[in-house]
Order: C-alpha cells, then sequence, then structure tokens
C-alpha cells in the first residue's frame, strides 16, 4: 500500500474544467473491477485541482497515462497557489473525471489509486476532465478513475 504524505493541500471544488466526450467510454474512466477489497480514503489534504487556466497544459502531460511525476516547482504552478511540499514527498498529476461536481475523494484500493469524484451515482449530465495534483511517496501500480463515489 502507497504511503501518503500530508502536503497541506487544499481540495478545490467549483471551477469549470473542459468537457470531456460523454461516451462512456472517454479514456480518463477506468473503473475499479466490481468486486474489490476495502477502499481507504486519503485525506484531501494530498490532493487539489489543477487552476482552471493549467487544465489545457495538465490534459497534455496526462494524454497517454493516468497519472505523470511532475517537479517540485510545477505543483504550485498547477494548483494556481504556493505550496509548500514536506521534504519526502513526489507531486503528480493525476487524472479525475466529474459529471456536475468537482470534488474529488482519492483512494488507496489494494495496491491501486481511486480517484472518485463525489457525484451522485446516478447523475447522468456529460463528463468532464479535471486533472489533479497529489502528493504521494510512491507511484500506484494502477490508478481507477470514476464519476461518483469510491464504494
Amino acid at each position: 500500500m502507497a504511503t501518503i504524505l500530508a502536503a497541506g493541500l487544499l481540495a478545490g471544488c467549483g471551477e469549470t474544467a473542459t468537457p470531456a466526450d460523454p461516451d462512456p467510454t472517454d479514456p480518463w474512466l477506468n473503473p475499479p473491477p466490481p468486486a474489490h477489497g476495502a477502499v481507504e480514503q486519503l485525506p484531501a489534504s494530498v490532493h487539489a485541482l489543477v487552476a482552471p487556466e493549467h487544465l489545457s497544459e495538465a490534459e497534455q502531460f496526462l494524454a497517454t497515462e493516468s497519472i505523470s511525476q511532475i517537479s517540485p516547482g510545477e505543483v504550485s504552478y498547477f494548483a494556481g497557489y504556493p505550496i509548500v511540499l514536506p521534504d519526502v514527498s513526489r507531486p503528480y498529476l493525476v487524472r479525475g473525471i466529474y459529471r456536475t461536481q468537482a470534488t474529488f475523494t482519492v483512494a488507496i484500493l489494494g495496491d491501486a489509486l481511486w480517484v472518485a469524484s463525489t457525484d451522485s451515482a446516478d447523475d447522468d449530465a456529460p463528463l468532464r476532465h479535471q486533472p489533479l495534483v497529489l502528493i504521494m511517496d510512491e507511484v500506484p501500480a494502477t490508478v481507477y478513475v470514476t464519476a461518483g463515489p469510491a464504494r
């Protein structure tokens, strides 16, 4: 299981991200298997939304992979506000999708990371991309991304 370092990040909300393809085959959508183990939710302090003015650039980093390591100097740039990182940490950009609520939970599921929006499971609005800045000390083997709560 990945050990997570709290970095004093605040999870933002309410910003408008770029529209994604409403088709459930969106390449950013990657649900976990139906039968999965326990979900360990991480503190909101380890992730933040990418600022609206940097969404397009962050999406380029995530065009072919679900998670991309960034430099410590890029953390504040992508978040849009100053962030002081712990000495031993690795910052990443990670994919997130949502329908109407750009707020997220980030959890550990086995050796995988699970990024889930807090949208209702019944919400049928089109999917939208919202990259997040994430502070971890290990790279997860797999990244699951869903619109709706992690359960």
